[in-house]
């Protein structure tokens, strides 16, 4: 009896250990550290800022897992995968800042991959193109969507009105407007308008999350979300873009300052993302 019971315990602790392995084998750690030098130019939150965005870009590019998926994708689209990896598949990430003095910041950076999700971002890159038949549907969706002004006159450039950020509690705020304006300026096919009623397309920047967790005496977790959603004349939300990050700072940091700066890169992530939604439709 008690052989029998033996065997049973040890087939159990067999599957079980079987069931972990499997578990695991959706997840991978990455880690990286890394070093930026402090400029006259910037303040110590803007060096930080790009000094995590530099640790976890290559925690994602030293990832064998990662590497041995992309080696054929050239530098800059790697680059376009890297983050959006970093902002959609990984989770529990712990930044640690090892040196900070009056000429670099050091900081260690680890964080689980959630390979699933990866797959999911690397799947969807295509040789840098659309397929002939995803295009036909763009095409298809131009005709059903877009103002007649804009797609049966050949040269018609759309005219695009960018509505004031959203905040989280309904209230507004046009300060941002001039930096979603800037980036889209970029592309030659998009034109911003000052005047609502002449809008082929409306941009509503809205700031969905800005919460600040605290870790210990010393640090806390600062986490921001925001949304660009374009829409057409009928209201419709044709194109919706989020961009999410969090930072650990010190909780003797100005949050106004660093909220400030943080949703600046955000926006500029999600302008150029959308521009480039809105260049692919107009390309036809």
């Amino acid at each position: 009896m008690s052989k029998t019971l033996l065997k049973l315990s040890v087939f159990c602790l067999l599957l079980i250990f079987n069931n972990n392995v499997k578990a695991d084998s959706f997840f991978l750690p990455l880690s990286a550290s890394s070093c930026i030098q402090k400029q006259n130019n910037l303040e110590d939150s803007d060096v930080y800022l790009k000094a995590y965005d530099n640790v976890a870009y290559l925690a994602v590019k030293t990832s064998k897992y990662i590497n041995k998926k992309t080696k054929i994708i050239d530098n800059y689209d790697f680059s376009i995968l890297a983050y959006k990896i970093i902002d959609k598949a990984l989770h529990d990430i712990v930044t640690t800042t090892t040196k900070d003095d009056n000429n670099e910041i050091c900081l260690n950076f680890d964080a689980i991959l959630d390979i699933q999700k990866a797959d999911e971002i690397l799947n969807s890159y295509d040789n840098k193109k659309i397929k002939n038949e995803e295009i036909k549907e763009i095409s298809k969706s131009i005709t059903e969507s877009m103002p007649k002004s804009i797609y049966e006159a050949k040269d018609s450039i759309p005219l695009i009105y960018i509505k004031d950020l959203e905040y989280y509690n309904k209230k507004t705020t046009n300060v941002y407007t001039y930096n979603i304006s800037e980036e889209l300026s970029f592309e030659p096919r998009i034109l911003i308008t000052e005047n609502k009623e002449l809008a082929d397309y409306y941009i509503l920047p809205k700031l969905v999350k800005s919460a600040v967790d605290t870790i210990d005496d010393k640090n806390s977790r600062y986490s921001m979300s925001l949304v660009l959603e374009v829409s057409n004349l009928k209201d419709e939300i044709i194109i919706r873009e989020e961009k999410k990050r969090y930072i650990i700072i010190s909780n003797n940091d100005d949050i106004q300052e660093i909220a400030h700066k943080m949703i600046n890169k955000l926006i500029k992530e999600a302008s150029s993302s959308i521009k480039e939604k809105i260049s692919i439709l107009l390309k036809e």
